[in-house]
């Protein structure tokens, strides 16, 4: 369970009520977040096996001219075309075109965005905001990650002492995929054992050097 800021709950609500946007923009350093929810955003909107109507783009050679195009055909048999587009690049730059094409999205296309950076006084950052939803993934608190942990630990039968939580924390530091790579060696050295011990962590999980949490 997170502590979801006002958008992220925005964009839950879209997903349980089906009501979708046209356009989605998930952005920043959790990319273990973004991931998760453009993966919930494509399980809602897309119907699984459909290649006639998703679309998916990635890289910075993408092109915004036959994303247009391709938004602009109706979708075949289906309620909607989704167009997936991640690591583009294009809202780190001018992308005049595309900026423009926001206000134009016909309502049976959606685009799903995913960047790591934006710059969010860009012409196309401001579009989709404006046209659709931008939904922004920071790095966890130490409070939500230790939450999410007990979470996983939990539904594998394990439990853990909060001196041994942050000695694996100070480990891997705050970021979410180390964190669930390493959560999955530990758990598979603790197989047989109902507690994490803290000699657990020290013989698995290898010292980090970026990202920490309690520095």
């Amino acid at each position: 369970t997170f502590l979801y800021n006002g958008i992220m709950k925005t964009l839950i609500e879209d997903i349980k009520t089906g009501q979708f946007k046209n356009v989605y923009l998930l952005y920043g350093e959790e990319t273990y977040l973004i991931r998760q929810y453009r993966e919930k955003l494509k399980a809602a909107l897309t119907t699984e096996g459909d290649t006639m109507n998703t679309a998916f783009f990635s890289g910075k050679d993408t092109d915004p001219k036959e994303l247009i195009d391709l938004s602009e055909t109706m979708p075949f048999f289906a309620e909607r075309r989704c167009i997936f587009v991640d690591g583009s690049g294009f809202f780190k730059k001018s992308t005049e075109e595309l900026a423009s094409y926001m206000e134009e999205i016909p309502t049976t296309t959606c685009f799903v965005f995913t960047e790591q950076e934006v710059d969010r006084r860009g012409k196309l950052y401001k579009q989709v905001k404006k046209a659709g939803r931008a939904v922004e993934f920071k790095r966890q608190p130490e409070k939500v990650l230790m939450q999410w942990i007990l979470g996983r630990l939990g539904r594998e039968g394990k439990k853990i002492t909060r001196s041994v939580m942050e000695l694996f924390l100070s480990r891997t530091g705050n970021d979410m995929e180390l964190i669930d790579q390493e959560l999955e060696k530990l758990l598979c050295y603790a197989m047989d054992r109902d507690v994490i011990e803290a000699a657990d962590v020290e013989a698995i999980c290898a010292n980090q050097t970026s990202g920490k949490i309690f520095e």
